[in-house]
């Protein structure tokens, strides 16, 4: 994406929605703030599943 200057589409299509639609603010802040709680919150739950890591460096 950096190669042929393109946005990721996420990043790109939630001030398109908010711009188009006309909605507030909140309507960008909350899909987009839940959606990364959630990611985090599922990468740390798939992360400490796996109790594979290393007991020394």
């Amino acid at each position: 994406m950096m190669a042929t200057g393109t946005v990721h589409p996420p990043a790109g299509s939630n001030p398109v929605i908010v711009f188009l639609s006309l909605a507030h603010w909140d309507f960008l802040l909350l899909p987009t703030l839940l959606g990364s709680l959630f990611l985090v919150v599922a990468a740390l739950i798939y992360n400490n599943l796996d109790n594979k890591n290393p007991v020394y460096w």
